[in-house]
């Protein structure tokens, strides 16, 4: 399942969270309200108010074993966290989709080339490269003017000074401030087919 709670820009609902308590169960029956609120990342108190509505609704059955509680999944518990599973999937598919289509300036306009830098080893630049790797683009290098940065590697791809040669066929510029100042020393150290990666629009553009 992935962890939506790890990601700075979205929170968990409580569809999710109720999601995560029948898997949870579903996996161990003998689990804790203590080791279920670390899993779903909420309060104990919380995690019992889940469990009672989980419980009225006929979705689970509890146990009482002296000092320790077994919960079980009814069948109408496994319906709906099939369900829950597939509403899940579905939400993250439709966000991929539309990901993907805002993405296809990119990938459109760096078809036809064999071997990419990327100049700015920060998160722009990763997280393009991320993307570009994914889709199976050979990004080959980072080009940065950070001396902290030159000589460490990122997904296994090396940064370089700007002021390096590298076997590239187009360079893309990946900043939030510099662009156009990174342009211009793109130039000035000779590098050409350089495009520039508009962090606004997702967008690239190329520059010469």
């Amino acid at each position: 399942m992935v962890k939506i709670d790890a990601l700075k820009f979205f929170q968990p609902t409580p569809e999710y969270r109720k999601l995560l308590i029948l898997e949870s169960i579903n996996k161990d029956s003998e689990i804790s309200q203590k080791n279920l609120s670390s899993l779903v990342g909420i309060v104990p108190s919380l995690v019992n108010k889940y469990l009672n509505e989980l419980r009225e609704r006929g979705l689970i059955k509890v146990e009482n074993l002296g000092k320790k509680l077994r919960y079980f999944l009814t069948e109408e518990g496994i319906s709906e966290l099939y369900y829950l599973k597939l509403a899940f999937f579905n939400d993250i598919v439709s966000l991929s989709m539309k990901i993907e289509s805002h993405l296809e300036n990119i990938f459109l306009k760096l078809k036809s080339k064999n071997f990419i830098g990327i100049y700015g080893a920060g998160l722009v630049g990763r997280t393009l490269a991320q993307l570009l790797l994914n889709r199976g683009f050979n990004v080959v290098v980072f080009f940065d003017d950070n001396t902290q940065k030159i000589g460490n590697r990122y997904f296994g791809i090396p940064v370089i000074s700007i002021k390096d040669k590298a076997e590239i066929d187009a360079i893309i510029v990946a900043s939030i401030k510099n662009s156009k100042i990174m342009v211009s020393k793109a130039k000035k150290y000779q590098h050409s087919d350089i495009y520039v990666f508009n962090t606004e629009e997702f967008k690239i553009k190329w520059h010469g």
